[in-house]
């Protein structure tokens, strides 16, 4: 086993593990207890502190918390009750926006034609650090079974931008060096450029672009050095 291959594996099996309770144990992907946007009280959208309740959602006015003492009658109780739909019900939505930090993985780099190179798309072991601002969208609603019966469903979207920096490896040779070197070797580069991630329920995937760093006196000759490329990637929640 190569050290490229082992340390992609290491990598990819501490992602799946613990991904799992990460995700599922953050607020950010679950309708939690905190400060929101709604036009909930108004026409357009204010900020509101909400609390989910097993079978109701309390709705406070900003302004209501500001005070001395809580104004409770400026709360609204929203019935949301399991396995049934209350009759004057309808969908609410409410909005959050976060400072995010994740911890990303680009498993494909597309790279553009560069020298007496065609396009290529390089399948190697990339892992970055994200920060950026996060705008997460949460519908409650409800969705009728084949029995007639209505499910309560909160339906959760996310999506942000912002900056990437990471390591990664890449093949040297003396083609990539224009015979200028002549040994074979799974160079380190370092990377940074922007990210743009779309979240869905627990899952988070998006576009990357960036540009490589070879980290050793060969990146003179690197034809890829410090030109773009283009990935996928997929991100791990870490607030």
């Amino acid at each position: 086993m190569t050290p490229r291959l082992f340390v992609a594996l290491c990598f990819g099996f501490v992602f799946t593990t613990t991904s799992c309770n990460v995700l599922k144990d953050s607020p950010k992907y679950g309708f939690s207890e905190g400060y929101y946007q709604s036009r909930i009280f108004h026409k357009k959208k204010k900020k509101v502190y909400v609390v989910p309740q097993d079978d109701s959602v309390k709705v406070y006015t900003a302004k209501s918390l500001q005070k001395q003492f809580v104004d409770t009658t400026s709360s609204l109780k929203i019935a949301f009750p399991p396995n049934q739909k209350p009759l004057q019900f309808e969908d609410y939505f409410f909005r959050k926006a976060t400072f995010d930090i994740d911890v990303l993985t680009i498993p494909f780099k597309y790279r553009p034609a560069v020298a007496r190179f065609p396009r290529q798309l390089n399948a190697t072991f990339n892992g970055a650090l994200y920060a950026g601002f996060r705008s997460d969208l949460y519908r409650l609603s409800y969705s009728q079974t084949p029995l007639r019966l209505f499910k309560r469903r909160i339906t959760h979207f996310g999506y942000s931008f912002g900056a990437i920096g990471g390591i990664g490896t890449s093949r040297i040779d003396e083609y990539v060096t224009n015979n200028n070197i002549s040994i074979q070797y799974d160079g380190t580069v370092a990377f940074a450029g922007l990210n743009l991630l779309v979240g869905v329920e627990t899952i988070s995937i998006g576009l990357a672009v960036g540009a490589d760093h070879l980290l050793d006196p060969n990146r003179k000759y690197w034809v890829n050095q410090g030109k773009p490329w283009f990935g996928v990637s997929f991100g791990l929640n870490l607030n």
